[in-house]
């Protein structure tokens, strides 16, 4: 009975420990992103007319990352994209991307293999000086994978006006993951672990008691 427990209780751990690390990559809510009243970013200092403008090239943005024409992927980078110190940072650590070139090989990667992305380019935060404009946006990513994984991103970046058009100088795509439950978790689990360590401590030195008083008796 008492091993029954044990087993019952390491299981009932085990649950709450995956339902604590599965709340880290819950489904992103569609139906808020294209509500304004659901943005989370102000709307930014930019005069309605580069509002206008930027808008028009993060639409653009948008078309392409919906189409996914990889046939179509060097127009989409010539239109939207500067040649001149060209930075993209991917949502993983060592997705960094310099320059033009590797920015369209992210672009192309992006388009055969990510998944679906949609952003609330609508109600993106669009701020400017001069020449110079940057934004903020939010959206989600259904991955080809599987389409039941939708996690949220966030979409910021900077633009510079080259010949009267904008034109992306620096994107950063970032998961908008909340970790907190990965917290307790962690903790269950350390404390998992004490335990465990505990228990093998105490089974350790009793067989080692009982081994000793064998011998002993033994040798009488």
């Amino acid at each position: 009975m008492a091993r029954l427990v044990k087993i019952l209780v390491r299981i009932m751990l085990l649950i709450a420990v995956l339902f604590l690390v599965t709340r880290v990559l819950k489904p992103a809510d569609e139906r808020s992103y294209g509500s304004a009243s659901a943005a989370v970013f102000s709307k930014g200092n930019a005069p309605d007319s580069i509002r206008k403008e930027v808008l028009a090239q993060l639409h653009k943005f948008q078309e392409g990352y919906t189409k996914r024409d990889t046939a179509q992927v060097e127009s989409f980078m010539n239109s939207l994209y500067s040649k001149e110190n060209l930075l993209v940072a991917g949502t993983m650590p060592r997705e960094i991307y310099v320059g033009y070139q590797q920015s369209g090989e992210l672009v192309k990667s992006d388009w055969e293999s990510w998944g679906d992305c949609l952003f609330a380019m609508d109600n993106a935060n669009i701020s400017s000086n001069g020449g110079t404009a940057w934004f903020s946006a939010r959206g989600f990513v259904k991955f080809d994978l599987s389409k039941l994984l939708v996690i949220p991103l966030r979409f910021t970046g900077v633009m510079v006006k080259e010949e009267g058009t904008w034109k992306f100088q620096k994107q950063q795509f970032q998961f908008d993951i909340d970790f907190s439950s990965i917290f307790p978790a962690i903790l269950l689990l350390t404390a998992w672990l004490a335990v465990e360590l505990v228990l093998l401590l105490v089974i350790t030195t009793t067989h080692l008691q009982k081994h000793r008083q064998a011998k002993t008796t033994n040798d009488i």
